[in-house]
């Protein structure tokens, strides 16, 4: 009776190729079969260490404090804002899509004074013009700039916009949703400070994990 009403779901086959969710790799299909065991469990934990180390190589990091957010790529977001602004800081975000936009109301919601670097919509930041916002501030508490705009698909260069930041000594947040898995992210070498990004694009995976990862510096400011 009960399949009469509620058959058996078949999903069609879908070829996506939006911002995502992606197409999910068939051996990640294969994993979400396997059964279900406790967050308690010892095959779980070794499962999650398994986990974070392979995020840290993805991330291209040795930051301890790498791990896989139980939430979809805002919940990154507002960890990455959240967690390391107070009121009364000052945040130099750039805007050059929707995204964008939303880092800076997650930085107002913080309680911070935003200064916003825009940039036409499917244009990069300049990083002069991040510059010139940082000079205009008697001291900037963070930089943060979206590399991957899902709206249009722009690719922001972050190396510059990172080393204006430790020269400013401001904390430097790259949004990786879109692009980690998919263009180079290497965050010690380039000097991200924060950053998370999603399963769903380019990792290839369901919705529902925000990869994250933050330095020492960033974590001295939390102590």
């Amino acid at each position: 009776m009960t399949d009469s009403i509620f058959p058996q779901l078949h999903p069609p086959d879908r070829v996506l190729l939006g911002p995502g969710p992606s197409n999910i790799h068939p051996r990640v299909q294969m994993a979400m079969l396997s059964p279900m065991v406790g967050h308690l469990d010892p095959y779980f934990v070794g499962v999650m260490e398994d986990t974070v180390k392979l995020l840290r190589k993805l991330f291209r990091t040795d930051n301890t404090l790498t791990f896989p957010i139980s939430g979809t790529g805002s919940a990154g977001m507002e960890a990455g804002f959240s967690n390391f602004l107070e009121p009364g800081d000052v945040a130099v975000i750039g805007v050059n899509g929707l995204f964008g936009q939303r880092m800076a109301d997650n930085a107002v919601r913080c309680g911070a004074r935003v200064v916003e670097v825009a940039a036409d919509w499917g244009c990069i930041i300049d990083p002069a013009d991040i510059e010139a916002a940082l000079k205009s501030e008697k001291k900037v508490k963070m930089v943060a700039v979206v590399q991957a705009e899902t709206s249009t698909g722009a690719l922001q260069p972050l190396k510059d916009i990172s080393k204006l930041a430790k020269q400013y000594d401001a904390l430097f947040l790259a949004d990786t949703v879109t692009s980690l898995g998919g263009a180079e992210v290497a965050v010690d070498d380039w000097g991200i400070d924060i950053s998370y990004s999603g399963t769903q694009k380019c990792i290839s995976c369901p919705p529902g994990l925000s990869p994250f990862t933050a330095n020492r510096k960033a974590l001295d400011i939390l102590a």
